[in-house]
């Protein structure tokens, strides 16, 4: 049943909400506009005059993605007593995002662009700025004179990576088994292990 009428700003939110439950379900490149507009409700041509193309729409849910991600970054506590246990609980929180949401990820992450749109780059940077910023205080607070962004190069290489490995492989599960840890704990140590 299609509706009949929207509010200003409801049907393009519409649309967005069903992308976001399509990429729950599927990859971004497993779902079509069509499968947006029947979730949705309307026409396929509805979808058309909200959006040019379905790589507008995934390039905002890319952007809902870092957003999501930096807030609950943002959310861990700075531990002036113990910094070790801050910076460990920053990658946690990066770990835990891309297991909990691996089709977000890829698309994030994985989805190269030629042209990025203003909403994209803007929560991009605002993603890794907190890393740096978190990072910075880490060194700040124990005293330690290395770059901070070059810090936060290494960290982020460091749990995106490990998060690549999650999702793509099967390795850190086998690894877990052996070890008698759960993946989490395994990026836990990884992380303890790097500072």
């Amino acid at each position: 049943m299609k509706r009949s009428s929207y509010h200003h700003g409801d049907l393009k939110n519409s649309i967005i909400k069903s992308c976001h439950k399509l990429l729950q379900k599927k990859g971004a490149s497993d779902f079509s506009l069509r499968e947006v507009a029947t979730l949705s409700g309307v026409s396929h041509a509805a979808v058309y005059r909200h959006f040019q193309h379905k790589e507008e729409v995934l390039e905002i849910l890319s952007a809902i993605g870092f957003d999501r991600l930096g807030s609950l970054q943002k959310k861990v506590p700075q531990n002036r007593q113990n910094p070790d246990d801050y910076f460990v609980k920053l990658g946690l929180v990066y770990v835990q995002f891309a297991i909990k949401n691996p089709n977000y990820y890829r698309l994030m992450f994985q989805t190269k662009r030629s042209q990025e749109s203003k909403i994209l780059k803007r929560s991009k940077i605002k993603s890794y700025a907190i890393l740096v910023r978190g990072c910075r205080f880490y060194l700040k607070t124990k005293h330690r004179k290395e770059n901070h962004r070059s810090f936060a190069l290494m960290a982020w290489s460091l749990v995106h990576g490990y998060s690549n490995l999650c999702i793509e492989t099967d390795f850190p599960d086998t690894e877990s088994q052996v070890l008698n840890k759960s993946t989490i704990e395994m990026a836990e140590d990884i992380l303890r292990f790097s500072i």
